[in-house]
């Protein structure tokens, strides 16, 4: 081989080492462009979870507010549905024993008028 072509075959395979270098210089430059997109979405996500816990905080507070505002209020009207209830109950009680009294006199009054008649 002579000096000329030598060269030129060096020259050639530079040349490929170049465009070799050229392409891995473009990929990684790609590479970059999208680790930049990674790092863009992270900070998208990080962001996005930190409103998604902000939001929640505030759904268990309302739901801690609402928890109590059901054991003051709610519980409240219960307890005075079961003591009117109660009330009731006591009522329907007296009216009860009062009406078995009235029946009771009124059969009395009905063996005296019988009694009466059967007299007469």
């Amino acid at each position: 081989m002579d000096n000329e072509k030598f060269q030129e075959l060096v020259l050639q395979q530079l040349k490929m080492l170049s465009e070799g270098q050229n392409m891995l210089i473009h990929r990684v430059g790609t590479l970059e462009q999208g680790q930049n997109l990674l790092a863009a979405n992270l900070m998208e996500t990080q962001k996005n979870v930190k409103e998604l816990t902000t939001q929640v905080g505030k759904l268990e507070n309302q739901m801690a507010r609402l928890e109590t505002r059901i054991e003051n209020e709610i519980i409240e009207k219960i307890r005075g549905l079961y003591d009117f209830r109660e009330v009731q109950n006591n009522v329907n009680e007296r009216i009860t024993s009062t009406l078995e009294r009235i029946e009771a006199k009124i059969d009395v009054l009905q063996m005296e008028t019988a009694h009466i008649r059967r007299v007469k």
